[in-house]
């Protein structure tokens, strides 16, 4: 079945399945970014995650804000908006992605530094990938695709790869 019939049979199953896929990739890609960044970027202009004080509320603090409620107000602000204005705008695709992922990356480098910054750009354009490919769907499909990959990625990041890595 091609993805452009999945998308119209079944939406949320496809919009959720394909967010959950593509936080796979959105995790290493900002990790190599990360690690990239750490190493070109001179000393002091990293900084630190955005979400650290959220981690300093536990586990159960972090699953809540980090993993459910915070991807969903930066699914809106960092996807739904701009890619919604970016495509009224007649934008090319890849002008809405780039655009989303600028905003998204922003946001995190005023809360944590360039590095951050630059990390969250690349899983930005990532979850904004998300949101394009369900948008033929309806707006509420491609959110659902791009909170998926969000909070996927967080989940991922902070208890996983995190406690693989002695964080």
């Amino acid at each position: 079945m091609t993805w452009p019939a999945l998308l119209a049979r079944r939406p949320w199953t496809a919009s959720i399945r394909l967010g959950l896929c593509l936080s796979l990739l959105s995790l290493p890609a900002s990790l190599g970014t990360a690690a990239l960044a750490a190493v070109l970027l001179p000393e002091g202009w990293f900084g630190e995650s955005a979400a650290k004080s959220i981690g300093e509320l536990g586990p159960w603090g972090f699953l809540l804000l980090g993993v459910l409620l915070l991807p969903a107000w930066e699914t809106l602000i960092g996807q739904c908006l701009p890619i919604e204005l970016m495509h009224r705008l007649r934008a090319a695709p890849l002008a809405c992605i780039i655009a989303s992922a600028t905003l998204f990356g922003a946001g995190h480098w005023i809360g944590g530094g360039l590095g951050h910054g630059l990390a969250t750009f690349t899983s930005g354009s990532v979850f904004a990938l998300a949101y394009w490919l369900c948008r033929p769907a309806g707006c509420r499909h491609a959110a659902t695709a791009a909170y998926a990959a969000h909070a996927a990625h967080n989940f991922l990041a902070w208890f996983v790869v995190g406690p693989l890595l002695g964080g």
